[in-house]
């Protein structure tokens, strides 16, 4: 499976809305949440970029898409912190 393709279908699983892209990352808006899963995942050696003050980006991520395993790795430190979150 494509890195992108596991992305979005985490973000269906957990409610996140995201922009279908071309490149090698995901625009993904966590809302409210963004502060404590950009902490939480840098904490956990994931470094999610803030676009929160870009134009029409309030609460968005994003998120590169590479490499498989990264992107996995990715998912699995983004349900963790939002599930403890919730």
């Amino acid at each position: 499976m494509f890195p992108k393709a596991l992305l979005y279908g985490a973000c269906d699983r957990l409610g996140l809305k995201y922009w279908l892209s071309g490149a090698n990352f995901v625009l993904v808006s966590v809302g409210e949440g963004l502060a404590s899963l950009v902490q939480g995942a840098a904490e956990r050696g994931i470094y999610l970029r803030d676009r929160s003050t870009e134009p029409g980006c309030a609460g968005c991520v994003r998120i590169g898409t590479g490499v498989v395993e990264h992107t996995r790795r990715c998912i699995a430190v983004i349900e963790e912190v939002l599930c403890a979150g919730r």
